[in-house]
């Protein structure tokens, strides 16, 4: 048995084994282990919509290198996400055999398009929005997550039938078609606020619908995508159990300014922003734990905070034994000093 020792878990001190990459037991524990002096653990964080960090991208199969990034920086477990390119190129990226790729965990793929609305297409490539077609998904791998539009020709028929969870984004869609998605089986927002119809006292838009209909909401949490009180506001209105942090971050993540590819179309990051030539936001540069961070300083408590990067997205995610600390769950595992600045984090109870 590995073991985890004196860590603060919900303000006591304690230790943790693990067998098998499975909490085992929870409690003081006789033997030798690595100890982290008082430390506090929380779950390791989960990023549900990610594209790319270290200057590597999921639509070039490139997944060993950013895996190993991730767990440097907090997230041990991703789901790396495709853009609106050809349905050959998307395909291609899902062939990846994540059971190979070390670092993070990775469950599945996430599909960011090609079923959007080019009105909201944001960094998407125009080019390759096509009509929904489930005959595409069913080519690819381990797709556990889909963004769509769900007012383009097909959309309902499709998110009736699709065994993934829908994700309404990049879309143009008012309060009464959002409803109608979530009814039909959509269950959650794709960056909530951008690339999607504003709230409006008289076109309330998906935004109030997803919160009437018990959807989740993904929020990126940069302070650059989201102003701080529209974060307060979001988590009040969705609550603290249904809106999942997300990074959303592309290539140019963990590195310095540059020009970048996104999807086929360039980048410049100033400054850690990350901008089309239209200037328009084109994902972000940061990670997860970094919006965690971020949404403890815009004063959302640090264990709210905590819980919208792991338990939220695993039972998003259908993800049982993960996202909480007990016995029976995962040994993933972040460790942090009384400031919150990352110690190590741990997947798979691989100390």
């Amino acid at each position: 048995m590995n073991i985890i020792k004196n860590v603060r878990l919900n303000g006591e001190i304690t230790d943790i084994g693990i067998e098998d990459g499975v909490i085992v037991k929870i409690g003081k524990i006789d033997g030798n282990g690595t100890d982290f002096g008082g430390a506090e653990i929380y779950p390791g964080l989960i990023d549900i919509h990610t594209h790319g960090c270290v200057g590597k991208d999921t639509m070039e199969c490139e997944l060993e290198e950013m895996s190993r990034h991730m767990l440097e920086v907090g997230v041990t477990t991703w789901y790396p996400t495709t853009m609106t390119m050809s349905e050959e190129e998307i395909i291609k990226a899902t062939e990846v055999d994540i059971t190979k790729v070390g670092g993070a965990n990775i469950p599945g793929f996430h599909l960011e398009g090609p079923f959007i609305n080019v009105v909201y297409k944001g960094a998407q490539n125009e080019k390759y929005v096509i009509p929904p077609k489930m005959s595409l998904v069913k080519k690819c791998k381990n797709v556990k997550k889909i963004t769509i539009a769900p007012e383009i020709d097909g959309a309902m028929e499709f998110i009736k039938e699709c065994d993934a969870v829908v994700s309404i984004g990049h879309s143009t869609c008012d309060y009464d078609v959002a409803k109608e998605a979530f009814k039909n089986g959509a269950s959650c927002l794709t960056h909530t606020y951008n690339c999607m119809s504003p709230m409006h006292h008289r076109n309330p838009g998906p935004i109030p619908a997803g919160a009437e209909c018990g959807a989740y909401a993904e929020l990126i949490c940069d302070g650059i995508h989201v102003h701080p009180a529209m974060v307060r506001l979001l988590v009040k209105l969705y609550g603290e159990d249904r809106v999942i942090l997300i990074s959303d971050s592309m290539r140019a993540a963990g590195l310095d300014d540059g020009i970048y590819d996104l999807g086929g179309l360039p980048i410049t990051v100033k400054g850690g922003v990350a901008l089309t030539e239209n200037g328009k936001l084109a994902g972000s540069t940061t990670n997860v734990f970094a919006c965690v961070k971020n949404a403890i300083s815009f004063g959302i408590p640090k264990d709210v905070a905590v819980k919208l990067a792991t338990e939220n997205p695993a039972r998003l995610m259908g993800l049982d034994k993960k996202g909480k600390i007990e016995v029976g769950y995962d040994a993933d595992f972040i460790i942090v000093d009384s400031d919150f600045n990352l110690i190590r984090a741990i997947a798979r109870g691989e100390i």
